[in-house]
């Protein structure tokens, strides 16, 4: 309660502080009410993309990419899409050399860089004691 009445008592002295945090935010949230866009996020704005979003926003443009609808993507198509991260590292994606690669596919590459940037940094931490 007393955190409250401060609060409430000091929030008429720094009104210039508060126009200053909602400027600062580092992209523009989606319009109010309005659904999002394909290759946009939907739900909540925190000032920062979620995993969720950046999932959902992969699977449009992984269907978008794929289109023979086979659930299978090919080094043309991901050229012919602009996905850049996926045309640079196919090889690397593609471990079953099956000359395509699957949504499940891009997801665990992705898990394994992640993992792998991890990994150095624990040992940077563990070679700090």
């Amino acid at each position: 309660m007393r955190r409250f009445v401060l609060a409430m008592l000091a929030a008429p002295l720094f009104p210039a502080a508060a126009l200053a945090q909602t400027a600062t935010s580092p992209a523009t949230p989606p319009a109010a009410g309005a659904p999002a866009a394909p290759g946009q996020p939907g739900g909540h704005w925190h000032g920062h993309w979620h995993h969720g979003d950046m999932m959902k926003i992969w699977q449009a443009k992984f269907a978008a990419a794929n289109t023979t609808h086979d659930g299978h993507l090919t080094l043309a198509q991901a050229q012919a899409a602009d996905l850049k991260p996926v045309v640079d590292h196919f090889a690397g994606i593609d471990t079953a050399h099956r000359g395509y690669v699957t949504f499940n596919d891009i997801v665990a590459w992705r898990m394994d860089r992640m993992a792998a940037k991890l990994e150095q940094k624990a040992a940077a931490l563990r070679a700090q004691d």
